[in-house]
Formats: C-alpha cells, sequence, structure tokens
C-alpha cells in the first residue's frame, strides 16, 4: 500500500460517512422542496458524492504508481501548515454569529490563501471581498436560506 492508496482510501471513507450517516443526522430536511437545489442536504450531498468519487479514482489510480527518486516530497512546513489551517477553521466556525457570514468569510479566505502561499494582493483581495458576498446573495436572498449577518447587517440588508 502506498500513500496515494491510504488518502484515497481515507477520502473515500470520509465521503461515504457523509453520505450515509453525517448528511442524514445532521442536515434537518423539510419532506417538501419545491425545488431539490434549495433543499438544505442537496450541495452537502453533491460535496460527499464528488470526495467519494475523487477517492475512488485516487485508489484505482494507485495501482499503477510506481514511485521513483524524483516523486515529489511533502512540503518542509506542511505539518505547519495543516495545524494552522486547523485553527483557522476553528476561529472562523467561532466568529461567524459574532462577525456574520460576509465578514468572518472574508477574513478567513484572506488567512487560508497567505497559508497556501499566495502573496499576490490582485489575487487575495478580489477572491476574499467577491466570494462572501456572492454566495451571501446566492443563498440569502435567492434561496432564502438564513445566514448570519454579524456586524455587516447594516450594510447587507440593503443589497
Amino acid at each position: 500500500m502506498n500513500r496515494n492508496f491510504v488518502s484515497g482510501l481515507i477520502m473515500l471513507a470520509i465521503g461515504v460517512s457523509l453520505v450515509f450517516i453525517l448528511i442524514p443526522m445532521g442536515i434537518d430536511t423539510p419532506k417538501k422542496v419545491r425545488y431539490a437545489a434549495l433543499s438544505p442536504n442537496y450541495y452537502p450531498y453533491i460535496v460527499a458524492i464528488v470526495l467519494s468519487a475523487i477517492g475512488g479514482a485516487i485508489i484505482v489510480r494507485s495501482r499503477n504508481f510506481q514511485p521513483d527518486d524524483d516523486s515529489p516530497q511533502a512540503h518542509p512546513d506542511a505539518a505547519r501548515r495543516i495545524c494552522l489551517f486547523l485553527l483557522l477553521l476553528g476561529l472562523y466556525a467561532g466568529a461567524l454569529n459574532l462577525l456574520g457570514f460576509v465578514v468572518a468569510s472574508m477574513l478567513a479566505l484572506v488567512g487560508s490563501l497567505l497559508l497556501a502561499g499566495e502573496r499576490r494582493a490582485t489575487i487575495i483581495i478580489p477572491v476574499a471581498a467577491l466570494l462572501p458576498v456572492v454566495l451571501y446573495l446566492f443563498f440569502y436572498k435567492i434561496a432564502n436560506i438564513p445566514i448570519p449577518l454579524g456586524i455587516a447587517a447594516p450594510l447587507l440588508e440593503g443589497l
């Protein structure tokens, strides 16, 4: 067993557990939803199925993988970056109610992009500013899914 096989197996296990255990137990879904895409469990199921498919593809591809001396090694700073990203996710979850979805997501995106090694402000600023606003407009205004607005409520309610 090589690393790719184990990674694919973990991804597949997470995806399958999401589909069959975590999503049904954790997401309350109304009995009748006019459009399937507006159901609260629609997008989580899509993500879980895609994760499972990618995990399965990695497992299949790993059978023919023969590592050579030129195979890439893990980034020397990988463990620290992963720990910082997990800390960032915890801070993001805690800040959602206080700061609101848009502001907390902007800050989390800036932190995530910096942790990933992106340093160009021409990439970081537009992505961090536009993505949360577009997601807010879709989910809150179009799909009518309540989203915590936090400190940005006076600004966002006018959109």
